[in-house]
C-alpha cells in the first residue's frame, strides 16, 4: 500500500449473525501496538446475509513509516471492536502488510539567464529550433535530489519540461521524508543547487529559485529581471564542466562559423540560431569567472 492513498477492504461471513461486525488494524507507526483509535478502521458497509461481505475505506496516512509492518483483521459477534481480547463468536487473523512512500510532485520555479525575453519569461526555446513542444514549454531540464550529507550523492532525479513562466513539475517516485539537496542541469547553464537542503515530509514539495540569489547555494545566480525581481540560472556551460570558459567559447565559435541551427546547446539565447548574438551572454560570464557552486 502507498502513502496518502486509499483502499476498500472487505471480510466476508459466511455464517451469518443479525451483530456480525469486522474491522481492520494497522500498525502505521510500527510499535507493536495496534491502536483503537488513530489504527482501527470499522467495516459497516453491506453484509446482512452471508454473501455480501462488510466493507469500509483504508486511508494510509502520510505520517506512516515505510516498511514492513502488522495488518489485523478481527469479525465478532457484537460486543466493542478491539484489537485485543476474547470473544465468544468470531476469529482475529494477522497479516504482514508492506507501507510505501508516495511518488512525490515537486513544483519547481527558475529562469534560464539567455533565454530570457526582456519582460518576465523566457523564450519558446524548442519551438524556436525546431522541437515539438507544448505551447508553453521552453526547455527541458534534468532535476535531482541529492543527500544533504557529504559524499551529496545523487539519489533521485527526473527530465522535465520548464515552461516559458518559469515553472516545472517534477514527479518522483516514492521519496522518503527527509531532507536533501535540489540540483538542476540544463544543456548551457550553469548547474545550480539550492541554497541549502530542503524538507520533503509530503507527497508535495516546492522551491523557487527565482525571488533571490541566496535561493540558490553560494547565491549562484544572475539578476535576469535587471530590477532585483527575478533571478536565473546563469548560460553559457556549453561543455558541461561545470565551469564557463574558453572551452564554451571556441564550442560556440566553432558553431557560428559553421552556420548551426536547430536543437544546438550552443544557441544560448535560444532564438534557433547560433549566431554573434550569442557571444555576448558567453564572454561576459567568462570574465565574470562563472562557475558552478555547491557542495
Amino acid at each position: 500500500v502507498t502513502m496518502g492513498q486509499s483502499y476498500t477492504a472487505s471480510v466476508l461471513i459466511p455464517n451469518w449473525f443479525a451483530g456480525d461486525q469486522a474491522a481492520v488494524w494497522i500498525d502505521f507507526n510500527q510499535n507493536g501496538v495496534f491502536d483503537d483509535v488513530t489504527e482501527r478502521f470499522l467495516l459497516t458497509t453491506g453484509g446482512g446475509n452471508g454473501t455480501a461481505p462488510l466493507s469500509g475505506t483504508i486511508t494510509i496516512p502520510n505520517n506512516a513509516v515505510a516498511g514492513t509492518t502488522g495488518l489485523r483483521i478481527r469479525g465478532n459477534y457484537t460486543g466493542a471492536m478491539t484489537a485485543c481480547g476474547t470473544t465468544t463468536y468470531g476469529e482475529v487473523e494477522d497479516y504482514r502488510v508492506v507501507i510505501m512512500p508516495s511518488n512525490l510532485t515537486l513544483n519547481l520555479t527558475c529562469f534560464i539567464q539567455g533565454y530570457w525575453d526582456g519582460t518576465s519569461a523566457m523564450l519558446p526555446v524548442l519551438a524556436n529550433q525546431g522541437m515539438l513542444s507544448s505551447a508553453t514549454a521552453s526547455d527541458s531540464i534534468d532535476v535531482e535530489l541529492h543527500d544533504a550529507n557529504a559524499p551529496y550523492a545523487s539519489l533521485f532525479a527526473v527530465r522535465t519540461v520548464l515552461n516559458q513562466n518559469g515553472t516545472a513539475t517534477c514527479l518522483f517516485p516514492p521519496v522518503p521524508n527527509g531532507s536533501y539537496y535540489l540540483a538542476v542541469k540544463h544543456r548551457n547553464a550553469v548547474q545550480t543547487w539550492s541554497a541549502s537542503p530542503i524538507t520533503i515530509s509530503s507527497t508535495n514539495a516546492s522551491y523557487d529559485f527565482s525571488t533571490a540569489a541566496s535561493q540558490a547555494y553560494g547565491d549562484n545566480q544572475v539578476d535576469v529581471s535587471g530590477n532585483g525581481t527575478i533571478w536565473g540560472f546563469y548560460s553559457g556551460d556549453i561543455v558541461i564542466d561545470e565551469n564557463v570558459d574558453l572551452l564554451d567559447l571556441g564550442a560556440l565559435e566553432f558553431d557560428i562559423s559553421n552556420f548551426a541551427y536547430g536543437y544546438v546547446s550552443s544557441d544560448l539565447n535560444g532564438d534557433g540560431n547560433v549566431d554573434l548574438l550569442d557571444s555576448p551572454i558567453e564572454e561576459g560570464n567568462i570574465s565574470n569567472f562563472i562557475f558552478s557552486n555547491h557542495p
